[in-house]
């Protein structure tokens, strides 16, 4: 790239070059025409203050002949003319004695004469259409009466001639030295401000091989300002994005891995369980007592109940992580669903041989939330406080006015969680060391609620001590 930008460079100093020495060689034509304007803006006047011309408003032939007989000796360069008021050549002195224009236009030659030859102006050149030259030009009287001018061309062919060669050694002159010094200059300076670019975005360009090549700690390092600066910033933010999202692919990858290992346990063991006692069933079906028929059955029933439970909780915790569950939010009174709930568990919690009771409070205000999503959240948190309460133990069950909303607290007298463990209880199928393995336990209650209160931009507050039980609360906000 370095190269390529460099030849790049040259091509554009040569073609700068050669335009700086066009320009100027146009800019000193321009100079030494306006130069010889001004210092031969009086030729024409003293030309027709020393000669009669015209004689009682008729051309004198003797003395126009006599005129141009001594410019030529003195200055064969100029072109002199002698044209009428209306700008018709009448005679002219020029050498090969050729003209093409019949008549010159008086527009530049009245301006000349109004500015007093101050002016750089350019009129017609009656030897070649279309092309202006600088001149000089005096009116020409006879008795006091205008009877044409003298119009005379300061750069006449002769002229030209001596211009344009002197114009090819001075731009050769110039050209050799001027382009030379210049390009030499430039070509180092450039070349050297190229490398100083160019080291940068080599660095870059190192940096994001490495990082294609696998290294994704690569990060640019760029210590100027400009567009390579944002540049090396722009790529640094996508690689650390990037990291993350590998990293979080990668944890999304054991995660699944744990995952379908855990399923793949737990539904093993319920299907297990139900396959061997539907073998006996078939096996001893005319020998086997009907109490011994009757636990079968029961044994059987319980683990197609686990095996239901489980399926269903994955079903719904795989729709709430997928973001298909969409909560429809409504006013309601969350100190009434609370109670309705727990009027449901006072019998299974007498059956444990637990105190299930509610503080609630009074509410004024109703809270803006899914109703039934936020009652599947009160149920999972119930029945984990179920599960890990001994019997003699007790649920409290609370509702209670906090800051912007209604909190809801489930507290339990049970094992408690010990805190090496509270970070990942809200993990989905995790079920702790305290877990009881009789019971019909998936793992996915408390990642339940969590994800459904993730959808209400609220949090699932955890405080527990081993052996002393364990808090569960959350807030929901009021209706506006």
């Amino acid at each position: 790239m370095y190269w390529r930008i460099s030849a790049a460079f040259l091509i554009l100093l040569a073609m700068v070059g050669v335009a700086y020495i066009y320009i100027t060689a146009r800019s000193s034509s321009a100079y030494f025409e306006q130069v010889n304007q001004t210092l031969n803006r009086n030729t024409a006047g003293d030309i027709a203050a020393h000669s009669s011309l015209f004689v009682n408003g008729k051309m004198n032939d003797t003395a126009i002949a006599e005129t141009f007989h001594n410019i030529m000796v003195i200055n064969p360069s100029l072109e002199v003319y002698l044209i009428d008021k209306q700008g018709k050549i009448l005679d002219y002195y020029a050498p090969e004695k050729k003209i093409v224009l019949q008549k010159i236009g008086l527009g530049p030659v009245n301006e000349f004469i109004k500015a007093g030859g101050k002016q750089f102006i350019k009129g017609d050149d009656p030897r070649h259409s279309g092309i202006k030259k600088v001149f000089s030009v005096a009116p020409v009287f006879s008795n006091g009466i205008l009877n044409g001018y003298i119009y005379v061309v300061l750069a006449g062919e002769q002229y030209d001639s001596a211009i344009n060669f002197l114009r090819s050694n001075y731009m050769l002159a110039l050209g050799s030295k001027a382009m030379t010094a210049t390009f030499v200059f430039a070509l180092i300076i450039g070349l050297v401000m190229i490398r100083i670019i160019t080291k940068n975005l080599r660095n870059a360009i190192e940096v994001m091989q490495k990082f294609r090549q696998g290294d994704l700690n690569a990060r640019i390092q760029v210590q100027s300002t400009g567009d390579i600066k944002e540049l090396a910033s722009i790529f640094n933010e996508m690689a650390d994005i990037l990291t993350q999202n590998i990293e979080k692919l990668k944890e999304v990858e054991i995660l699944r891995r744990e995952l379908i290992a855990n399923i793949s346990h737990d539904l093993r063991t319920p299907i297990s369980i139900i396959h061997g006692y539907v073998e006996t069933l078939q096996m001893k079906n005319s020998s086997l007592p009907a109490e011994d028929r009757g636990r079968y059955l029961e044994t059987i029933h319980t683990s197609t109940q686990k095996l239901e439970k489980l399926v269903n909780e994955l079903f719904e915790l795989s729709k709430l992580e997928a973001n298909q569950v969409k909560p429809v939010k409504e006013p309601f009174f969350v100190s009434e669903l609370v109670n309705d709930i727990s009027n449901k568990y006072h019998l299974a919690a007498k059956e444990k041989g637990i105190v299930l009771r509610t503080e609630l409070f009074k509410e004024t205000q109703p809270v803006f939330a899914d109703l039934s999503l936020i009652e599947r959240v009160v149920q999972n948190l119930i029945d984990n406080a179920l599960k890990f309460t001994p019997p003699g133990g007790s649920i409290l069950i609370q509702t209670n006015k906090g800051r912007k909303g209604m909190e809801v607290i489930v507290r339990d007298t049970g094992r408690g969680i010990a805190e090496g463990e509270q970070e990942f209880v809200f993990e989905r199928y995790y079920k702790g060391n305290n877990a009881n393995k009789h019971q019909i336990n998936t793992g996915l209650g408390l990642a339940i609620a969590k994800k459904i209160l993730d959808l209400h931009d609220a949090s699932l507050v955890l405080q527990s001590q081993l052996n002393k039980g364990s808090v569960f609360a959350f807030e929901l906000p009021f209706s506006q």
